[in-house]
């Protein structure tokens, strides 16, 4: 460059002295103004690449960190919003109304809590309560509970497989005036066939079992429907044993059983199971033509009762609960002609008569079509209802 640059001036000096009145523009500036722009260019190229190559690198290494190390905080974290599983997985809490009425005309409805209540699309509104939010004890209602942890905990394909019945579980149960289904100890029972045994004759000894087999204890089994009980954001209840037998620790509301039956009825095995009115056990080396088990729901009911409505219904499943301090108590779910689905739950309807829960939740479904006013209380003949056993 040096030499160059010595030449030109050379050059520019006998030009200056062969015409020196005339002005022209110096090759030198030129040259030195192209080189600056050359130079200015590569160097912008340079510096653009190697940036280039810096982010690229620094976005490698970031995701190796991230991939390395799941709690490194240098990796970019995408913000998300946590959605509740109560607006997703479980059913939400039914909205309230100017149009909810008050039930307490006892001539009509014997329920010391009541609550009717329309699935939608949108959400679930109250038609109909009285102390729905009120604590009571759930008794055998809290099987619901008790099926829909178990289907939570347990994979499908377990359906299948056979459970030993265990002598002191029966004896257990029995000691406590609980029902037992009729298995024998040391019975091999399918569990398909104690989800059954459990929902329709409410047997005590088919949960201990299932729960026993579920998380190894009843006990443990407790803490897993107080788990999920969180997760669906129930406010009023808390589970001591998986049957329902009375503790006074034991309890619920009408609305958090409302909430667990609309979450049960859409799961389709605990649908299946609850809306059946009379099922067979397999055969087995005990019961050869296997156990006839009746629904202590839908055998109290004729199943024409509400036909007459503008809208008529049909009860189609329900479980039913009975312990001296509970009362009578019975839920279920209808729907209508039109297709809409209603929830409806009764706790403390009498004491020893359960034919009461019944005419309390056929009363209150009237509500769906006819005013408060207007309603008439429905009672069941016992005559009528060739399936129904009084237990």
């Amino acid at each position: 460059m040096a030499k160059h640059e010595q030449k030109s001036k050379a050059t520019n000096k006998s030009q200056a002295k062969s015409q020196p009145k005339k002005k022209k523009s110096s090759p030198v500036g030129k040259l030195a103004l192209t080189a600056l722009i050359l130079c200015a260019l590569c160097g912008g190229l340079w510096l653009g690449t190697k940036k280039l190559k810096d982010n690229r690198n620094d976005q490698q290494t970031a995701g190796s960190e991230t991939e390395a190390s799941p709690e490194a905080t240098d990796a970019p974290v995408i913000e998300t919003t946590a959605v509740p599983e109560t607006t997703s997985r479980f059913p939400a809490a039914a909205e309230r109304s100017t149009e909810t009425l008050t039930v307490n005309d006892t001539t009509k409805v014997l329920a010391r809590n009541c609550l009717l209540l329309e699935c939608g699309a949108d959400g679930n509104t109250v038609i109909a309560e009285h102390d729905a939010d009120a604590q009571i004890f759930p008794a055998s209602m809290t099987k619901m509970m008790s099926l829909i942890t178990f289907v939570d905990l347990v994979a499908p394909e377990a359906l299948d497989d056979t459970i030993i019945m265990d002598a002191n579980v029966i004896a257990e149960q029995e000691a406590q005036m609980a029902y037992v289904a009729g298995f024998e100890a040391g019975e091999a029972c399918r569990i398909k066939d104690l989800l059954y045994a459990m929902m329709l004759p409410s047997g005590a000894d088919a949960a201990v079992m299932l729960a026993t087999y579920a998380s190894g204890s009843e006990a443990a089994f407790a803490e897993e429907m107080n788990r999920l009980a969180a997760e669906m954001g129930l406010e009023q209840s808390h589970f001591v044993n998986c049957t329902g037998l009375h503790d006074d620790n034991h309890v619920s509301s009408v609305s958090d059983m409302a909430r667990i039956l609309q979450f049960a009825m859409n799961e389709p095995t605990c649908r299946e199971v609850m809306s059946t009115l009379q099922y067979t056990t397999a055969s087995t080396v005990e019961h050869p033509e296997g156990i006839t088990l009746t629904s202590t729901t839908l055998s109290r009911m004729v199943g024409n009762e509400l036909e007459g409505l503008a809208d008529p219904l049909h009860v189609r499943g329900g479980k039913t609960g009975f312990t001296n301090p509970a009362g009578q108590c019975l839920a279920t779910w209808a729907e209508s002609d039109s297709g809409k689905t209603y929830i409806c739950v009764v706790a403390g309807s009498t004491t020893f008569e359960p034919l009461d829960a019944v005419g309390d939740v056929l009363t209150l479904y009237q509500l769906t079509s006819i005013p408060l006013e207007n309603i008439q209380r429905i009672t069941e003949d016992e005559a009528n209802l060739p399936l129904y056993e009084h237990y």
